[in-house]
């Protein structure tokens, strides 16, 4: 008796948990590229990993990087980003979204060009984070960061 006593309660047990995480799944965060102010972190060359230009705000950590600021913004199927004086503007799909993970979008280029964009959230050591987004196009991958809500 005092076997299936023992057992029903780690039955019980294992089933709170699955429902704990079924149902923390569920309300996991979906992160979307629309309405955020993305600013520019970082642009790297894919081929080497070489930092070629960075916002004034990294330029202490990449000296060898031009300076360049960029933001972006997403709606309605559009990814426009500018530097204030050139825009370039993409259309993105939804490729594939791992809710409270990450989500990656098909980008096409005004010019039939195509890349790849993924969002999510990065948490530093110090428990500080920021949604980031990462844009791959034509050998640079375009790292923009924006504020946690």
């Amino acid at each position: 008796m005092l076997k299936k006593k023992r057992i029903f309660i780690w039955i019980a047990i294992a089933v709170v948990i699955v429902c704990a995480l079924t149902a923390a799944a569920c309300q996991a965060k979906e992160y979307k590229i629309e309405n955020y102010d993305w600013q520019l972190k970082w642009v790297q060359a894919l081929e080497t990993g070489e930092v070629i230009l960075c916002s004034e705000r990294f330029s202490q950590s990449f000296p060898q990087a031009g300076i360049f600021e960029m933001t972006a913004k997403a709606e309605n199927g559009k990814l426009t980003a500018t530097d204030g004086e050139k825009e370039m503007v993409f259309d993105y799909t939804v490729e594939k979204a791992v809710a409270g993970e990450s989500t990656i979008y098909n980008i096409t280029g005004e010019n039939g060009e195509k890349g790849n964009a993924v969002v999510g959230k990065t948490t530093y050591a110090d428990g500080s984070a920021e949604y980031t987004l990462i844009i791959t196009f034509e050998g640079r991958a375009f790292y923009f960061k924006a504020p946690t809500k």
